[in-house]
């Protein structure tokens, strides 16, 4: 895979090496470079993984942004994995949700991502399980946000030390 990096240098390269990094792993997820990339990361865990999930339209997005603004006001480096709902024309992610979630692009320590679900059940995208193995050796906190969940969309208990499950309240 050309242009893999080492952790250290997706470390010393800010936002842009972790988005080049994040498209290698998508695109050639069996490399050598790539598993290289992800035998370091996983073998040195700096964040907490926090998992949302819940029905789709339960406010997740709105949820997320508030963590969010809250960690880094605390002074925390966040990173997001938003898994999206797939577009049948395209296959990219349909809502968008970084979209959604006010970010400074000049923020060195928030990173945001949109994956598209890609079809895959369980709520995650194939690539988000690597992107999260990243990004919790890059941040403090890595809030992954489902695409949704059912009764078996529930990869995300598997991949994060915490999960909030949203729902809504009914009545009034």
């Amino acid at each position: 895979m050309a242009g893999a990096a080492s952790l250290d240098a997706v470390r010393r390269g800010g936002k842009v090496a972790l988005a080049q990094a994040l498209s290698d792993l998508e695109r050639a997820p069996d490399a050598r470079a790539t598993l290289s990339l992800l035998d370091a990361a996983y073998h040195a865990p700096k964040g907490h993984v926090i998992g949302l999930t819940g029905p789709p339209g339960v406010g997740k997005s709105t949820l997320a942004a508030a963590l969010v603004r809250h960690w880094r006001s605390m002074g925390e480096s966040v990173g997001v994995v938003a898994v999206d709902p797939s577009s049948k024309i395209g296959g990219g992610s349909l809502l968008g949700d970084r979209m959604r979630m006010a970010a400074d692009p000049e923020d060195q320590n928030l990173f945001i991502r949109s994956m598209a679900a890609g079809g895959q059940l369980g709520g995650l995208s194939e690539s988000a399980f690597p992107a999260i193995i990243l990004m919790r050796a890059l941040f403090d906190r890595v809030l992954v946000e489902t695409v949704g969940v059912g009764q078996s969309e529930t990869d995300i208990s598997g991949v994060a030390d915490s999960v909030v499950f949203c729902v809504q309240r009914f009545g009034g």
